[in-house]
């Protein structure tokens, strides 16, 4: 009833073989996320991922340009290159 042939056992060890292997891989992911995270540490790293905190930047308010159609900052916009920028020659 329950015959097992060679191929059902060729079968039964490769699924075997790739279940082990499949934890000794995420094993080994592991220790090395580890490391890393204990190497950022150990440099000064945020406790969050590693990641330093980047103050952000301050926003800028955008308007469109009449003759190009792109957005340009309203303070500080230079000439697009076009005849007729509005911002300049």
């Amino acid at each position: 009833m329950l015959g097992m042939s060679l191929g059902k056992l060729l079968v039964l060890a490769a699924v075997i073989l790739i279940v082990w292997y499949g934890f000794k891989y995420a094993a080994r992911v592991e220790a090395v996320r580890q490391h890393l995270r204990a190497e950022m540490r150990r440099r000064g790293g945020a406790a969050s991922g590693g990641a330093r905190r980047v103050p952000p930047r301050p926003v800028e308010d955008l308007v469109k340009c009449q003759r190009c159609g792109a957005f340009v900052a309203s303070q500080g916009a230079a000439n697009c290159g076009k005849p007729g920028c509005p911002w300049g020659p």
